[in-house]
């Protein structure tokens, strides 16, 4: 919710009830929120509730499918699984690439761009915090739980504050404290407080405080899946997933106990007494009279009808999370796939992924565009995000297209590209062969060969 003074502390007792109502709701709004991605990430981490319920004593037929990791971790993959390139000038490597790539060398770019897509994936919004440092500013991910934002009241795009909240321990005392810092708009700049509360009070003490010198706050944040009217975005594992895997997971259960109940059969006999009946090993079962009967008792099903349940609930679940079953590498029946009936299959996947990119990319332009205000190089700096193919293709068809590419008129650093290399990386190291080529031949006719 938007609502200004939200950052300030408690309302005090002179707010009139209207103030003191759009306080609570804000409150209860992120607490619901924050108990809605503590499910999420309890989900992720399979801590799925158990369907049903243990006696003491008595085998858990209890059975836990984990689809929500895996669907997940397939969109952090098809997202930044692979390198991610940013220029600057397409034609030559400036200095101001050279200081972005140290940077985000120097903040482990790749990992910390997956853990960036896995908070969203979660959470539904991904942020990142710039920390000033030497040689290289520090990126830090932030867990989307702790932070609640504050926005214009007719702007929802227009952002005027950030608070950063969650419990620690102070490392003097070894007591619970609550530590926050609040980045709040300032006229032209932001100004940033660093405060904590001790849990025998509620009163909280300003540690630090300073100014942002800069138009755009330290944060930068973006939607997973962009959600319209709202602020925070879309997970990848809303309400109505979970709740079909929760549907999976109880299907399966009730097939376990249905199995270990009646899944041997049970041999049963009428017309004789226990004690007439020796059915030992390395016996022969003989019945004391003609009228005497010696059955099993079987299961008169397959349960085919609750393994088809299955089975509808997992298609659907993959249907609703834009992941299918191909891209967990389930591919029956099928021989060598085309380029396209690759694309036909894993279509649901693609959609959502560009969707990604485009969200995540906006977030990257402008990160680079502010760290590269903080190296010194200017505000006006607009990358080039370079993403990779989503789907593998045949390399052979795909050089045969590169020379047709070229033929064209496609430069060689486009092409070289479009395969995965790094086109100013393959010139040095063409430069550097030919060098070690030239010496090798003049040493050769120095000695007379």
């Amino acid at each position: 919710m938007a609502l200004f003074g939200l950052f300030g502390g408690t309302a005090n007792g002179s707010a009139n009830p209207v103030m003191l109502n759009l306080y609570e709701l804000a409150a209860a709004d992120e607490i619901a929120r924050a108990n809605r991605i503590a499910q999420r990430w309890r989900a992720y981490h399979g801590q799925h509730p158990k369907p049903l319920r243990v006696r003491q004593g008595q085998p858990d037929d209890n059975v836990i499918v984990n689809y929500a990791r895996v669907i997940v971790d397939k969109g952090v993959s098809f997202l930044f699984g692979q390198d991610l390139r940013f220029e600057l000038d397409e034609t030559t490597e400036t200095e101001a690439e050279q200081w972005l790539e140290a940077c985000w060398q120097a903040n482990r770019k790749m990992t910390l761009l997956q853990k960036l897509a896995l908070n969203g994936a979660i959470a539904g919004h991904a942020f990142v915090k710039i920390v000033p440092g030497q040689p290289y500013p520090r990126l830090v991910v932030l867990d989307p739980a702790t932070v609640s934002v504050t926005w214009e009241p007719d702007d929802i795009e227009q952002v005027v504050g950030y608070r950063i909240q969650y419990p620690a321990l102070d490392p003097q005392t070894g007591k619970p404290i609550t530590v926050r810092q609040l980045i709040e708009r300032d006229g032209t700049q932001w100004r940033i407080t660093d405060q904590r509360s001790s849990a025998d009070s509620t009163v909280w003490q300003t540690v630090s405080e300073s100014v942002w010198p800069y138009a755009w706050p330290p944060i930068v944040d973006c939607q997973n899946l962009p959600c319209p009217n709202e602020y925070w975005g879309i997970s990848d594992l809303e309400d109505d997933l979970l709740a079909l895997n929760s549907a999976i997971n109880f299907v399966l259960s009730n097939l376990a106990r249905i199995i270990r109940f009646h899944a041997h059969p049970k041999t049963w006999g009428r017309g004789f007494s226990a004690n007439q009946l020796n059915i030992a090993v390395d016996e022969t079962i003989v019945l004391p009279s003609p009228d005497a009967e010696l059955r099993n008792l079987e299961m008169q099903s397959d349960l085919a009808s609750s393994i088809a349940l299955y089975q509808r609930l997992r298609e659907a679940l993959h249907e609703i999370s834009r992941v299918p079953e191909v891209a967990t590498g389930k591919l029956e029946n099928a021989g060598s796939l085309s380029g396209v009936a690759l694309q036909i299959l894993y279509q649901p996947l693609l959609e959502k992924t560009e969707t990604k990119r485009r969200t995540y990319g906006d977030l990257l332009v402008e990160l680079n565009r502010r760290l590269l205000a903080l190296g010194g190089f200017g505000e006006e700096n607009h990358t080039v995000l370079h993403w990779p193919e989503l789907l593998p293709d045949d390399p052979l068809q795909e050089r045969q297209a590169a020379l047709l590419d070229q033929q064209l008129g496609v430069s060689q650093d486009t092409i070289l590209q479009r395969l995965g290399f790094d086109p100013d990386l393959e010139r040095q190291k063409r430069e550097g062969a030919s060098a070690q080529l030239g010496e090798q031949l003049l040493g050769a006719f120095e000695r007379g060969q």
